[in-house]
């Protein structure tokens, strides 16, 4: 067998089983990222952290690079000369950059892609970093590749030959670009003077380069080696949507989770990352009940965490959450000498990552080493966090340890420990660690005020709404109501500038409408978390019946929910939806102010249930029943209720 088909046949069987075990590899329908072109100059800093990448919330405007199909990465087409050869894909933790280098071997394997490549030798860091003595780029090959007996340097000049460097955030080494040149496939050198000399075309000048990477690591390429770079850029809406729904199985509650998470703008945003959407589906479906109606609990990152963990073996967990807090953004690839550290054997290591392998993942690969990583690395920074309030929760002022912890992460612009923070605040309120109005609540408020202009608000602003999800929106109504600063030493236009920020990190909209093509029952179901952050839902003329009362009952009854007007006018509702409507309007958490009925087909009946609306809501302004047949009892009943002391009605139609 020649020496490509042997290679196809090695990486066929070794992916094969990967995509089998389902670790890696997605179904082919959900797993496909677009790649974007990207270029480092559009970054800020690199260094920042990555959950910055995807944070949408804040007021920069976000520029759409063009896509480029995936087959065009392994393209041997592209000229290059020996310097810049080197093709970079960067993406945050978790978006797929080894699903997709996996992807291209196998199909390349198959001979589905890319087979104008005669020679491809995928390698990931994690491994490269086993091989601790002097070898030959011929030897590193066959250490990965030891049934290429074939393989020498002939059929390695060749131009048509790949090299995939998967994850270099999880090497170890340094790639010194002012590191003695290697020529020579057969000379012997470390695997960094290897990799830096493949890198910089001194060796093997011909080949193409492929590394994969987070955004921080890219930076140890420097530009001038660059022939292309590109973004991992996650899952679309529709994507995003498809994936839960795949995962969810059943689709009424598919519907439920969907809405749940686009609440949520912060965990809408984090569901374009497949590890974090699949984290999502799995809490969620087990959170929800199929039963339960539309009734609207959402669940911050932080409960969606503890969720995830809470039926994990408590003795195992205990030494995670030690193993995060000490190796918190230094390493996240954990060999069997990091586990020894915490008196965490393989073995137990292994039986937790198969009961839960969302938490803790295990790799085996060269030499027959096995390595564990955490599900993500947002788990690694709420293991960490718990493993930090473990030890506060002892001492006498966890609120001002607290604040040391928050102005810790302040020193750093590239917000380091944003998302440890974030979970910081979301545990000090699971666990009831402080007061309404502790000293700790109102530091970090004014802190987002005095930095409004800067990222640190944002970060500073997602750690105050993992704590409580309305924390600055009564201040923010205050000043719109009275235009007086709540909060002392802070002039209007810091607050303007709140209200701005406010409202986009909430993604509040003015007005809701269905596309004509779309208006029906089913449709409106599936766009609740948009009708619960518009103001106005116009939804006359929808094609709606009693069905979907409910759901818009569920958006009525939240507090959260930003709906204050609410035109239903010309569709089939009848008595039964006002019945089911009125369970939403009489809840006390309702601040619905105008309501529109008008030819929906209603009856006295519906007045009667209405009327105890009246006598309850005190928000209510607006009640339009024009084009029904109320009779003479319906009017009746509406008066009943327009006497009520309680009823604030301002105009009945």
């Amino acid at each position: 067998m020649d020496l490509e088909n042997c290679l196809k046949n090695i990486l066929k069987n070794k992916f094969q089983k990967v995509k089998e075990a389902g670790n890696s590899l997605l179904p082919s329908r959900l797993c496909y990222r677009e790649l974007k072109q990207e270029h480092k100059q559009f970054h800020t800093n690199l260094l920042q952290n990555e959950f910055r990448f995807i944070d949408k919330s804040d007021l920069h405007t976000w520029v759409v690079y063009p896509t480029v199909p995936l087959s065009e990465i392994l393209s041997c087409a592209w000229k290059h000369n020996s310097s810049q050869r080197t093709v970079l894909t960067v993406g945050v933790c978790g978006v797929g950059k080894t699903t997709t280098v996996q992807r291209c071997a196998l199909e390349w394997a198959e001979g589905k892609a890319c087979q104008d490549v005669h020679l491809l030798f995928p390698l990931t860091f994690w491994e490269l970093n086993l091989l601790e003595h002097k070898l030959s780029l011929i030897e590193l090959l066959l250490t990965f590749f030891p049934d290429l007996k074939e393989l020498d340097r002939v059929s390695l000049r060749n131009s048509h030959v790949c090299f995939v460097l998967d994850a270099l955030d999880e090497y170890h080494g340094t790639l010194d670009f002012h590191c003695p040149t290697v020529r020579d496939v057969s000379e012997l050198s470390t695997v960094e003077n290897l990799l830096t000399n493949l890198i910089r075309g001194d060796l093997l000048p011909l080949a193409h380069i492929w590394i994969t990477t987070r955004f921080a690591a890219a930076t140890q390429i420097p530009d001038r080696f660059l022939l292309k770079e590109t973004e991992v850029q996650g899952f679309n809406d529709e994507q995003q949507e498809e994936h839960l729904r795949a995962l969810v199985g059943d689709d009424n509650l598919a519907d439920k989770v969907i809405n749940h998470v686009k609440i949520s703008r912060s965990l809408d945003f984090l569901c374009q990352v497949p590890t974090i959407c699949t984290i999502m589906a799995h809490v969620l479906k087990a959170h929800l009940k199929p039963d339960d109606g539309f009734k609207i609990h959402p669940l911050s990152l932080t409960q969606v965490y503890t969720n995830l963990v809470k039926a994990s073996n408590p003795e195992t967990v205990s030494k995670l959450k030690m193993l995060a807090k000490l190796w918190m953004g230094e390493c996240e690839v954990f060999y069997d000498y990091h586990l020894s550290e915490i008196d965490l054997s393989v073995e137990e290591a292994s039986t937790f990552s198969k009961a839960c392998p969302l938490v803790l993942k295990e790799e085996n690969g060269l030499h027959n080493s096995t390595v564990f990583r955490f599900g993500h690395s947002s788990i690694l920074e709420f293991f960490a966090a718990s493993a930090e309030l473990d030890s506060i929760e002892t001492k006498s002022d966890p609120s001002r340890l607290c604040k040391c912890l928050v102005d810790t992460a302040l020193e750093s612009s590239m917000g380091k420990t944003d998302v440890f923070l974030r979970f910081i605040f979301g545990l000090l309120r699971e666990r009831g660690m402080l007061e309404p109005h502790d000293p700790l609540l109102v530091y970090t408020k004014k802190l987002i005020l005095d930095y409004i202009l800067s990222y640190k608000a944002v970060g500073l602003f997602h750690c105050l709404r993992e704590y409580d999800n309305q924390a600055l929106l009564d201040e923010v109504k205050f000043f719109l109501k009275y235009r007086f600063c709540p909060i002392s030493n802070f002039s209007e236009m810091h607050w303007t500038i709140m209200l701005q920020r406010t409202s986009n990190f909430e993604g509040i909209r003015d007005s809701f409408e269905m596309p004509v093509s779309a208006r029906c029952d089913e449709k409106l179901i599936r766009q609740l978390a948009a009708i619960f952050k518009s103001k106005k839902a116009m939804l006359r003329f929808s094609n709606l019946t009693d069905k979907c009362c409910p759901a818009l009952a569920s958006i009525l009854s939240t507090k959260e929910s930003y709906l204050r007007e609410l035109d239903l006018g010309f569709n089939s509702i009848r008595d039964e939806g006002v019945r089911e409507l009125v369970q939403g309007l009489s809840d006390e958490n309702c601040r619905l102010k105008t309501i529109r009925l008008q030819g929906c087909g209603l009856t006295g009946h519906s007045c009667e249930d209405l009327a105890l609306v009246l006598r309850r809501s005190w928000k209510l302004r607006e009640l339009d029943l024009s084009m029904n047949e109320i009779g003479d009892d319906g009017v009746r009943y509406l008066a009943d209720g327009l006497r009520s002391p309680e009823c604030q009605l301002e105009t009945l139609r």
